[in-house]
């Protein structure tokens, strides 16, 4: 299994994408039919100003609003990604406007699927993070909405990896190997994620 603190109800990044991203608190916005709602951009626009922002060390200091703003246009899925990305230190990906938007949320979505290890890493440093932050008495980072399907994704994988592990046992090969990082870190003071801190 995961670690608690990646396990949170997948809708907490829809009503917090601030949190989800490790940013700020962002009020919950009204809908596109509401007068005054955010405007939603398209995954293309959303994309290009989240990268622009990060690359600029701007992001940390957008407001609630144009958070929330990248958030709708970038979707959950997407979004949490690219919070994965910067984890594990890897550029913000870019949907490019030449093409159709279902087809590259599709090709976005294949590959986060098919990235275990990026994901991996962003878990990795996270729990890092937490550790510190438990050490030094600082504020816990917020926690990383992994989507369902990669969840499922990581899952799979591990037990594929074991089940490697158990064949090549069985056939005198050794130990088998791993089946990459361990994924299940001790949790600071065994509670629900502090306030959601900048990453």
């Amino acid at each position: 299994m995961l670690p608690r603190f990646l396990r949170h109800r997948w809708q907490d990044a829809a009503a917090n994408p601030g949190a989800a991203a490790g940013q700020s608190p962002v009020r919950p916005s009204p809908t596109a039919e509401t007068p005054g709602a955010t405007p939603v951009p398209s995954l293309a626009s959303a994309t290009r100003d989240y990268a622009r922002a990060l690359e600029a060390d701007t992001f940390d200091r957008l407001d609630s609003h144009e958070v929330t703003r990248l958030f709708l246009g970038m979707g959950p899925e997407v979004w949490a990604w690219q919070r994965a990305r910067r984890l594990a230190g890897v550029s913000p990906w870019r949907a490019s406007p030449a093409f159709i938007e279902s087809g590259e949320r599709e090709n976005a979505f294949g590959q986060m699927l098919r990235d275990i290890p990026l994901w991996e890493r962003a878990i990795a440093t996270l729990a890092a993070e937490r550790t510190r932050a438990a050490r030094y008495g600082m504020p816990e980072p917020a926690p990383l909405i992994v989507p369902p399907a990669v969840t499922a994704a990581i899952e799979a994988q591990k037990v594929a990896a074991r089940e490697r592990a158990l064949r090549l046992r069985g056939r005198g090969g050794g130990d088998g190997g791993g089946g990459g990082p361990e994924l299940v870190p001790v949790e600071p003071g065994g509670g629900g994620p502090g306030p959601p801190r900048r990453t």
